[in-house]
């Protein structure tokens, strides 16, 4: 019944703001840490409702959990900044993506037990975008340079968007079951994401004229909601990319809209709004993947975790020493301890559990879900758990930023 399920959403809201509370009160570790904790908890004890209680579906995830996670992030995103570090950010967030994908999954593959190999790479697709958060809280705590901020925040914004396109490319290739040529995969990444690039432009550029002439701090909220899903929504429709139509949409109304057409008042409505709803969906995302993993039966191929875990680091460390020492020796020269940055910077967090939760149970993933499940959650945990609390102490030991 909806009265049940609506219960349980409020039960697992609740508990949201009780661990956000106590990880204020005890610690200043961030909110991520913590919801991870809670994640492993519920998988363990198996505590909480059933998952089918709650009502949820793997669609929801896709096009009710995603779009505002990806508006928000692009919003805040400095376009002048960006365009400053364009190169390097692409070079990491889509080349260096897709060789994430590839040595993950290869390492996956062959190591962890993972006979097909189309599914190991889709575990690399959907582990390899990183998450900023609480880097850049340390950013900010240390006195980071600036382009150092905007090159790990604009790369975790374009690997979300690469990560996501790949992984929906790949997922199809998965259940058909009739796999692809590299020709073909190249021409549908292209297509999807050049389209999904100019729809999300326009509409956000269409958008932004019609706040001009609104003094409304209500409406323009509303109207950048529409539009956030908006663009993710008619993209799909016309087989472009959800994700980089709304990132973009993001970015311009973050820019332009904030700039030239937002007041101040309306200004802070936006941002608080979807700092809120943020906050919603990675409590919620944490919370949805700890039912998830009660399900998962006790004999597990828990090696595969392990192998996934080291698979992760191998690809990161390859992507950001190899690309950084490319990056320095044909354009600008940056400090050479930031490549330590890039690589333990390098955290999982909502992305990866919103495509883990979008997993099928059909197919050849009746199979492996519940190990990619296990595998992926592992990767996250010890991402956020060991790197989150290291970050701070490894800055401040290469002297990063201007109060180390």
């Amino acid at each position: 019944m909806i009265e049940h399920a609506v219960g349980i959403y409020i039960g697992l809201l609740l508990l949201a703001c009780v661990v956000a509370i106590v990880s204020k009160m005890v610690t200043h570790l961030p909110y991520t840490i913590f919801l991870t904790l809670v994640g492993l908890v519920i998988g363990v004890l198996g505590i909480g409702p059933k998952i089918e209680e709650t009502g949820f579906g793997h669609e929801l995830i896709f096009f009710v959990f995603l779009p505002p996670l990806l508006f928000q992030g692009a919003f805040h995103m400095n376009l002048n900044s960006l365009l400053k570090q364009f190169w390097p950010i692409v070079c990491f967030a889509v080349p260096g993506v897709i060789v994430s994908t590839l040595m993950v999954g290869g390492v996956v593959g062959w190591l962890g037990g993972i006979s097909s190999m189309m599914v190991a790479i889709l575990f690399g697709a959907l582990i390899s975008p990183t998450d900023p958060v609480s880097v850049l809280a340390l950013f900010k705590e240390v006195g980071a340079p600036d382009d150092l901020k905007t090159l790990v925040e604009g790369e975790a914004l374009f690997n979300d968007a690469t990560g996501v396109v790949l992984f929906t490319i790949l997922l199809k290739a998965v259940l058909s079951g009739q796999g692809f040529g590299f020709g073909q995969a190249i021409y549908e990444f292209v297509k999807v994401s050049v389209g999904g690039l100019v729809l999300g432009a326009v509409l956000g550029w269409i958008v932004f004229k019609i706040m001009r002439h609104l003094e409304d701090h209500l409406l323009e909220n509303t109207l950048c909601l529409v539009l956030a899903y908006g663009s993710f929504w008619l993209a799909e429709v016309i087989h472009f990319s959800g994700v980089i139509a709304t990132v973009m949409a993001g970015l311009m109304i973050g820019n332009y809209g904030r700039r030239l057409s937002m007041s101040e008042k309306t200004t802070r409505t936006v941002e608080t709004f979807f700092e809120s709803i943020d906050f919603l969906i990675n409590s919620l995302l944490f919370i949805l993947i700890g039912l998830e993993l009660r399900e998962v039966p006790a004999n597990i191929m828990w090696m595969t975790v392990f192998v996934a875990i080291a698979a992760m680091l191998i690809g990161r460390a390859a992507v950001s020493y190899s690309f950084y020492w490319l990056l320095n020796q044909v354009g600008k020269k940056r400090p050479p301890i930031w490549k330590h940055i890039l690589f333990w910077g390098g955290l999982r967090g909502s992305i990866p559990i919103a495509l883990l939760l979008q997993l099928p149970d059909k197919g050849v993933l009746e199979t492996w879900r519940p190990v990619l499940l296990v595998a992926g959650f592992g990767c996250v945990f010890f991402s956020l758990v060991v790197q989150g609390i290291t970050m701070e102490p490894l800055m401040r030991r290469l002297g990063i930023g201007g109060n180390a």
